[in-house]
């Protein structure tokens, strides 16, 4: 379990010493080249609809956002995006989308799912699909799964209770997602999870503890990244702010996750790379063995703003970007968490099979 205790990761992050910030990035690559080697792997993101029946306090889908054009790509657009992804290079792809848990949208999430494992798998591997769509029932998620899906991010946000309520309204539930967070490992998928970090009225005791909270949960995937306020959200004007650099402070969490995880996929988020022109390198330094290129139709991309600027680089730049920090850009390879075949038993990494 933890290596360092609450006390000493609090000291780490909050450390004005240029030392201990080299210290930790050094390790963490220490660590992801002797676990995880210098590949990279990419992830398609295809945001296929910015519909949402949630009200988060910081999410610019949110359900009360009418000042953002509301859309829903077709079957067929999502399937031909994933075959684009899949003949440049790509074995794998997100899809993600604000939460909708009717029937009529799981059935429609499952068909696009079976059909591109179908269509994919009929020119080899086939494509390795996680899903990010909130949280749904049990029986939906199992759903999802029978259909091919085989991996799911759903972020816990915080892990403090507390601090969760004061970011979502009355009706989610930090049991609910937890609750849900459970059932994805007991059907078997890979589960991802992750926070913002720089939050009103986050505190360093919060970040520490949400890294035990990683542990404890045996997650096989990470994805973490700075809070980015959106000016449509109730949360723009909030003052409680601890953490004032929350992009140093992402990049510490990245390399203690790295150091203490050292063997499931961490991602170099697209807010960390919004932030800070060298968020990626930095963000690979730190740990971070996967990113997500946008592959969103590009009339669509202004509208899934999560949070204000988004930004995102070319497949051929980001490929660059890699080998110019010193690691290697690696398609055609699912890149699974090896984490995952450890903790679960289950067959061997498709990593190991090219096409």
């Amino acid at each position: 379990m933890m290596s360092f205790s609450i006390a000493q990761i609090v000291d780490y992050l909050k450390s004005e010493d240029p030392e201990v910030h080299d210290f930790l990035l050094e390790k963490a690559d220490r660590r992801r080249l002797e676990n995880r080697g210098r590949a990279v792997y990419f992830r398609g993101l295809i945001e296929y609809s910015n519909i949402c029946s949630q009200n988060c306090y910081y999410c610019g889908l949110r359900r009360d956002n009418g000042l953002i054009k509301r859309y829903h790509l077709e079957r067929d657009e999502i399937i031909n995006l994933a075959m684009q992804a899949y003949n440049a290079g790509y074995q794998s792809i997100c899809l993600q989308a604000g939460q909708v848990s009717s029937r009529k949208e799981i059935d429609f999430v499952a068909d696009v799912v079976a059909a591109i494992k179908k269509l994919s798998e009929s020119k080899g591997q086939g494509l390795g699909i996680t899903l990010s769509l909130g949280e749904l029932y049990y029986q939906q998620y199992q759903q999802l799964w029978d259909a091919g899906a085989h991996r799911y991010l759903l972020r816990i946000e915080t892990s403090s209770p507390l601090l969760f309520k004061k970011i979502h309204p009355p009706e989610q539930s930090f049991n609910r997602r937890l609750d849900c967070l459970q059932a994805l490992r007991e059907i078997g998928y890979q589960v991802g999870t992750g926070v913002m970090i720089g939050l009103p009225g986050q505190s360093y005791e919060d970040l520490a503890q949400d890294l035990h909270f990683f542990q404890v949960k045996d997650i096989d995937m990470l994805g973490m990244g700075p809070y980015i306020s959106h000016p449509d959200t109730p949360l723009v004007d909030a003052k409680e702010r601890i953490i004032q650099d929350a992009f140093t402070t992402t990049i510490r969490m990245l390399a203690l996750a790295r150091i203490l995880m050292p063997d499931i996929n961490m991602v170099a988020s697209t807010a960390l790379q919004s932030i800070h022109a060298d968020g990626l390198r930095l963000g690979l330094k730190a740990g971070a063995n996967i990113v997500m290129p946008i592959l969103t139709p590009e009339e669509n991309r202004r509208d899934y703003m999560l949070y204000a600027n988004k930004k995102h680089s070319a497949f051929e730049t980001l490929q660059h970007d890699i080998k110019t920090a010193g690691y290697e850009p690696t398609l055609w390879q699912w890149g699974d968490s090896p984490h995952y075949f450890k903790r679960s038993g289950r067959g061997i990494d498709a990593e190991t099979v090219e096409t």
